[in-house]
């Protein structure tokens, strides 16, 4: 027996999140990977969320050079490496048929996939196909739940921290929010309540059209932080104003949280 196959065996119950617009993959999951408790939801980061550290974008071969042609693979892998202390690529289905009918020269294919690994350091992991990504995704799972007993999402706090460690942890409580993120408000305003008076300050701005399109106040100036960050912690923290509302609503009242 393979050892991958003894672990199998075992059938250990593990946790994942996945976005809810990844059908196939749910589907191969309720088949043959009853083990696997997913949630399913829409996620603004990653494909799939494995562990409090460790998320994936999923991208099959011809999706893969359609968003390096317009820039979404970066703009996706950058927010994920924000977000997650160790994020990762899998690159499902990468093959000849997909290299030889892209119209795009093989140097800048290789150009962009040394760019994730060597300057992001995002590993990239191929697999043959969706069947592939799914062991892959249950082997991750293991690893990271079970084998280094690290729960999905865990909130458990070292009983050893610093100061800025444990202002941190309590940062990381917020949505779509990982260490790193949390690091760098911490390091930015000091304190989470200076944190959570950044958010309540910084307001949403929109298109002529009512199509939300940026931030105005103190978190428009920190890169990775959009406004569907402010609109869900916004709505945790404080109720969510209504957008008509929040221009009436005296900004000396930040005080009173």
């Amino acid at each position: 027996m393979e050892l991958g196959d003894k672990f199998m065996s075992q059938k250990v119950e593990l946790s994942i999140i996945v976005d809810n617009r990844e059908r196939k993959l749910m589907s191969l999951l309720d088949k043959s990977y009853t083990h696997i408790k997913y949630e399913a939801k829409q996620l603004d980061i990653a494909d799939v969320v494995i562990s409090e550290d460790v998320a994936v974008e999923r991208k099959e071969g011809f999706d893969l050079i359609s968003s390096i042609i317009d820039n979404r693979l970066f703009e996706q892998l950058m927010r994920l490496k924000d977000t997650y202390a160790n994020p990762l690529l899998i690159l499902e289905g990468f093959n000849d048929t997909v290299l030889e009918n892209t119209g795009m020269r093989l140097s800048s294919i290789y150009g962009a996939m040394s760019k994730i690994a060597c300057s992001w350091r995002i590993p990239i992991i191929p697999t043959r196909n969706l069947d592939d990504t799914a062991l892959l995704i249950e082997r991750i799972a293991y690893r990271e739940q079970t084998k280094e007993d690290t729960l999905l999402l865990s909130r458990k706090a070292p009983k050893e921290m610093n100061l800025d460690e444990r202002r941190s942890f309590i940062i990381e409580g917020l949505v779509d929010i990982g260490p790193k993120k949390a690091k760098t408000l911490v390091e930015f305003y000091e304190t989470p309540y200076q944190v959570f008076k950044a958010i309540k300050k910084t307001e949403i701005t929109y298109t002529r059209t009512g199509n939300p399109k940026g931030l105005n106040g103190p978190l428009s100036d920190l890169q990775g932080f959009g406004w569907k960050f402010v609109e869900k912690n916004k709505t945790v923290l404080f109720g969510g104003a209504k957008p008509k509302e929040k221009k009436k609503d005296p900004q000396k009242t930040i005080d009173d949280i």
